[in-house]
């Protein structure tokens, strides 16, 4: 195995000869050296499923569990606090990208769905070969025809994807796809794009590089007749086949939630609803296996309750009604969570957040309110704003004084990407200043509150979802609208459900946004940074500026020469790749948030608690929550075992 280091994170090129001692093989160990649930012999008796010999590849990727070989069975619980998505279900489903992050590191690319990777001399051309003998849930052949479908029916047709994603653009052109035979590929740039193998290693999931062609050409023009996917369409209550195909499509590992049509490669798939509950049931032909033989995932099922309220959530996984509790968990609810550990049958795990900032503010410089952006373009309210803040008292009420006041950086401190005179940029508690910066404007008070500089009344209000932080989040909003009305601004809250925030925020409907600075850790800020507006999604601090990076200016505003900078150091950090490049590129973007005042950071780097039922096994005693990772997902649930 060669490992080649690159920017501080690792590749790994996998050849045959090396590849053989990280698998078990039928050839070598013999057909009964694999096991299976007892919950498939019924379908393996009656014929309705093979053997799980035949279900695996020849060679089935090999899983070392944390602690010990599990025992199979059990349905495990977990909350989703949205229906746009899995929530605490990813951290026990799991996500199956073509390769994967290193467990432990958390940036070593290891083999996943994709056996081997080789870049050409140039970096211009990446091959990559997948595992042979891949199963989607149907049983169908995963090959390289299911990435063609992705790349030339799906990304490359206007009316299902309007605009070109930038991650597969290079030099202001898309990629050239080659498909060389069932199981190997070529992705060709016309300028070195050597990062793009990180990209895939966290977000090559299904929906992102890969769909089951087989299943989705029936909803497809290209493959079905027009006129009948048209009926099929309107049957099915939508206008277009557009419409139609892309909920058929909607089966990834994030936010495929609603789907129980379309086959998958992960873990297990979605079964029923009851209620609140969304059932998933383990795929018979998942391509991993333990040390032992046994084909995974240990669990049966996974139980999934929406709970929609962070105070409802806090008391479900107080009580014991969760076998795992990570999204909505907070370190202000630790005392409650350890009081209740042995009544309610669990044990409280103390993991690191990968946030820079669980209340990332973002104020719309973009707002569609003539009076309204023209000041909050101006960086004097911004900046009031942010020394209007008290940190160290939202360190002390919120985060019992373990976390670190900050404005949104790269994590870790004091690595590679950390600057510690900028993360403390506009972070000191001075509300005589703020005041003094808003009186220089021209915002006089008239009663209560201050005026616009033209002398108009003045409101501006706070739109967000509380989830993924909760209480936390709740707090610190709390402390927020008392700081700002102390140095006399109208400052209202509007708390909304995740679908609806971005509705407002992605349509220009909001004066400020706020969401957790994730995508905030080295080296995977790199593969979508939030802290620059390269993404409309959560681009909130500029929307319009952010569609028009998104859309290669064909849409939105064109945004100032700094914002232009800012992703320019992004982009050459990305194709340049060293490591010179790559801290350069953090520094650069991390500067440029932080003296622009684009977002306003509070508190970030604190201790985040992860409950963990007595039965749910398997789960390393130290860690790093973050979706940077897919939470739990770096840590392979489907090694998770439920003890009987």
């Amino acid at each position: 195995m060669t490992l080649i280091t690159i920017g501080g994170w690792s590749r790994r090129l996998v050849g045959t000869a090396a590849l053989a001692t990280l698998l078990l093989s039928t050839t070598a160990f013999g057909a009964a050296a694999f096991q299976q649930s007892p919950m498939l012999d019924a379908g393996v008796a009656d014929g309705s499923l093979p053997p799980v010999e035949q279900r695996l590849p020849p060679e089935p990727l090999v899983i070392t569990p944390v602690s010990e070989v599990g025992s199979y069975g059990g349905t495990a619980r977990a909350m989703r606090s949205s229906t746009e998505e899995f929530g605490d279900a990813t951290s026990v489903v799991g996500i199956e990208s073509l390769t994967r992050l290193n467990a432990e590191d958390g940036a070593t690319i290891e083999p996943n769905l994709a056996q081997s990777w080789e870049w050409s001399n140039d970096d211009k051309t990446l091959t990559m070969t997948l595992r042979k003998g891949l199963k989607w849930s149907d049983g169908e052949p995963f090959t390289t025809a299911d990435i063609a479908f992705w790349w030339d029916d799906v990304i490359n047709n206007t009316e299902l994807t309007p605009t070109m994603p930038g991650d597969w653009m290079s030099g202001g052109e898309p990629m050239k796809l080659t498909v060389v035979d069932a199981e190997t590929f070529k992705l060709d740039f016309k300028e070195p794009n050597r990062l793009l193998e990180l990209l895939i290693a966290r977000d090559g999931y299904q929906g992102q590089i890969f769909l089951p062609a087989h299943f989705l050409k029936q909803f497809h023009p290209k493959y079905a007749d027009p006129t009948k996917l048209a009926e099929m369409a309107k049957a099915a209550g939508y206008a277009t086949w557009a419409e139609l195909f892309a909920q058929k499509a909607l089966s990834d590992d994030v936010f495929g939630v609603a789907n129980f049509d379309s086959p998958v490669i992960r873990a297990f798939k979605p079964a029923s609803t009851n209620g609140s509950h969304l059932i998933l049931e383990r795929n018979p032909y998942y391509f991993k296996v333990d040390t032992a033989g046994n084909q995974l995932p240990y669990i049966d099922k996974v139980d999934v309750d929406l709970v929609q309220n962070p105070e409802v959530y806090r008391l479900k996984a107080s009580s014991g009604e969760a076998d795992l509790a990570l999204e909505n968990t907070t370190i202000t609810q630790m005392p409650v969570f350890l009081e209740n550990a042995e009544k309610g049958g669990y044990r409280v795990l103390e993991y690191s957040a990968g946030f820079t900032n669980i209340a990332n503010m973002m104020l719309n410089q973009t707002v569609a309110d003539p009076d309204k952006r023209a000041l909050f373009q101006d960086i004097r309210f911004r900046k009031a704003l942010e020394i209007a803040i008290n940190r160290d008292e939202i360190n002390e009420l919120v985060f019992f004084g373990l976390g670190t006041p900050m404005q949104n950086s790269i994590l870790p401190i004091g690595g590679r990407c950390w600057d510690e005179a900028v993360s403390k940029t506009n972070t000191q508690f001075d509300p005589d200043g703020a005041k003094a910066l808003l009186d220089e404007i021209g915002m006089k008070m008239d009663g209560d509150w201050r005026t616009l500089p033209n002398g108009k009344p003045f409101k501006f209000t706070l739109t967000y979802w509380p989830g993924e932080g909760g209480d936390a989040k709740r707090k610190i909003v709390q402390l927020t609208q008392t700081y700002f009305r102390n140095i006399g601004l109208n400052f209202d809250v509007r708390e909304v459900e995740r679908s609806l925030y971005f509705e407002f925020t992605t349509s220009n409907q909001h004066d400020m946004g706020l969401w957790h600075a994730d995508s905030a850790t080295d080296p995977l800020w790199v593969t979508g940074p939030k802290i620059i507006p390269v993404r409309q999604r959560h681009g909130a601090f500029a929307t319009l500026w952010a569609t028009w990076f998104e859309t290669h200016g064909e849409k939105g505003e064109e945004p100032p020469q700094d914002m232009k900078d800012a992703v320019a150091a992004w982009q050459k950090a990305k194709a340049v790749g060293t490591p010179e490049a790559l801290v350069e590129g953090c520094k650069a973007v991390v500067k440029a948030n932080a003296q622009g005042a684009w977002t306003i950071g509070t508190v970030g780097a604190f201790p985040q608690p992860l409950i963990v039922s007595n039965a749910m096994r398997n789960i390393p005693e130290k860690g790093m929550a973050s979706w940077d990772w897919g939470y739990m997902a770096r840590y392979h649930p489907e090694q998770f075992y439920l003890a009987q």
